[in-house]
Order: structure tokens, then sequence, then C-alpha cells
């Protein structure tokens, strides 16, 4: 048995000790379970943690990277705690902890080359009835950060030039842009009704960012080429329905999307440019299809929509013939 003294501070509230301090994993981790049902804590990590996900804890801190989150434990009666003038003195052996909350943290800092220091929560005083509720309490009630407002933060990490921050870029001004069909019709951070949030919009655009016709230009030439385009999909859209408000569902514009290249390559042929004129005439093929046969969101869906869409554009095409000056 060792006994480490550590400076904490205590900010309970009278029935439960709840110290805040810091630890090394090394320091908890042979110390610590997170089962009732295995004493030695590698075999219990290893039963109920992911391992990827602790591997990955792992390389990210030896990437010189710290983990401000911090771990939860519930001292046992064998951590025998007592603290005085802000030092808590704690007897380790084995159980000492159980883990509320942190687990794969504190497995992947175990794991790690690198020894950092882990901020630390002890509550002191709880039974096992109270255990499980905070576990659950803290599990149950966090919520993870939505994939929008995730795409989002990521244009604080690009690089100038890279996918995220084009795309990025992009979406804020087809958000700001008077000219724009999707103009003050997108939300970065959320999604709703009659709004187009930043998660199709790049499922739909990233792919594109690298391709044949939209990788070639510059970024104003792409973001003109997109308005372009835009504008003639607006267009069709009030012939069929009347409105565009089409346009910004989310499963519609993944799925026209899908043929950006296509109408693209069939602007050339038949009408020599990227014009919103030339896109129209290529678009009004689509005209004739049936939204009512795709009511659904899911990726099948928007598969099934977006080879509708492609084989009326094919059927267009030959209508329009053999354009003239080929030969």
């Amino acid at each position: 048995m060792a006994t480490i003294k550590v400076h904490a501070f205590n900010i309970g509230n009278g029935n439960v000790d709840f110290y805040l301090t810091a630890m090394t994993a090394k320091e908890i981790f042979q110390f610590s379970k997170v089962s009732r049902v295995d004493e030695d804590p590698n075999v219990g990590y290893q039963r109920f943690l992911s391992e990827k996900r602790a591997t990955a804890i792992a390389e990210y801190i030896d990437a010189g990277n710290i983990l401000p989150g911090a771990i939860v434990l519930s001292a046992q009666e064998n951590a025998q705690l007592s603290f005085k003038d802000d030092i808590l003195s704690i007897n380790l052996e084995a159980g000492s902890f159980f883990v509320i909350d942190g687990q794969h943290r504190l497995y992947g800092s175990e794991k790690a080359a690198n020894e950092i220091r882990l901020p630390v929560c002890i509550l002191d005083g709880l039974d096992h009835r109270e255990e499980v509720q905070y576990f659950l309490d803290i599990n149950s009630t966090q919520k993870g950060v939505p994939k929008t407002l995730r795409i989002e933060l990521m244009k604080f990490l690009s690089e100038p030039d890279s996918i995220d921050a084009i795309r990025n870029r992009l979406f804020k001004d087809l958000n700001e842009s008077p000219e724009s069909p999707l103009y003050d019709r997108m939300s970065a951070t959320s999604s709703g009704p009659g709004r187009l949030s930043l998660v199709p919009f790049q499922a739909a655009v990233d792919p594109l960012l690298t391709g044949d016709i939209l990788g070639q230009f510059t970024y104003e030439d792409k973001k003109r080429l997109l308005i372009n385009y835009l504008s003639a999909v607006e267009r069709v859209l009030d012939k069929v329905d009347g409105k565009s408000g089409r346009l910004v569902t989310s499963a519609f514009f993944q799925a026209v999307f899908k043929v950006f290249d296509k109408v693209c390559h069939l602007s050339i042929m038949h009408c020599k440019n990227y014009s919103t004129d030339a896109m129209t005439q290529i678009l009004d093929g689509i005209s004739s299809v049936d939204m009512d046969r795709h009511s659904g969101s899911n990726q099948q869906a928007i598969n099934e929509l977006a080879a509708e869409l492609s084989t009326l554009l094919e059927i267009h095409s030959q209508r329009l013939g053999t354009p003239a000056g080929l030969l």
C-alpha cells in the first residue's frame, strides 16, 4: 500500500466530499476499476472499453496534446481519504477508486508514452446506489457536439486552401450573397425547416471540390459556377412546384448535386458554356421527376433520386439531339 499527498480543493456539499485535484494516469490506473466484476483493472478496461478509442487518445497525448476533461472517481473505503490544509492524502491499493466518468481518457492516458497530469474529481462518501446514480446522471445527460457545429468549428483548424476551408467559405458566401439562390436560407450551426445546414452541404459539395470540373477553377469561379447551377435548379423547381423550397431540403440538395458533373458536361456539349441559361436548358430534363416517389431522406433514398435524375438527363440529352459544330 502506498500513500500519496496532492493539493486539492473540497467543494462538496456537506453530505458528500468533492475534491478537485490533478494526478497522473500511473497514480490512478492500477488502483481503479471500471467494473464490479473484474478485480484486475487491465481486464476490466479491456472488457468494457474500446481499445481503438483508448489508443487514439494515447496517440493524441503523445502528439503533445493535453486532456482538459476531468476524470470522475468515487473513492472506496480502502482509499482512506484525509484532507487538511488543502492537502488530500490517499491510500493507494487495488480498487481504491471506482471510475464514474472518463474511463477512456484514463485508459488512453495510461497507454500513452508521455505522462501527463489529469484533472481529477474525487467523490467521497458514496454508496453503491449513489455511484450508479452519478454514473447514469453524467452519461445520460451528456450530449455530443452536433455534426453541423463540428463542421463549422473546423474552419478554425483548417488550412486556407484545404477542402474544409473552401467549403466553409462557399457556405458563408452563398448564404450572404443576394444573387445566390441560397441567400439567407442556410445555417452553419443548426438545422430546421426551410434552412439548409452545413451537413448536407458538405456531403453534396466536398466530392466536387476535388473533381474534374469544380476542382479546376479558382475560388471565385467555383462560386460563380455554383450560383449558376443553383439558379438553374431554382428555375426548374419554380416550373415544377411553383416555388423553390425543395432546394434547401437535405435529400433533394444532395441528390441534385450528384448530377452536377453530368449537367456541366451536357451544358458544354449542347450549349458550349456553363451559364445559368445553358444549365437550365439541360436541367429541364428533370422536370418530369415524380417527387412523390422519393419521400425518404436516408442515403438510399438520396441515391435513388439521384439515379432517376441522371436517367432523365440522359433521355433529355438524346432529345436535344447532336449538338451543332461538333464535327
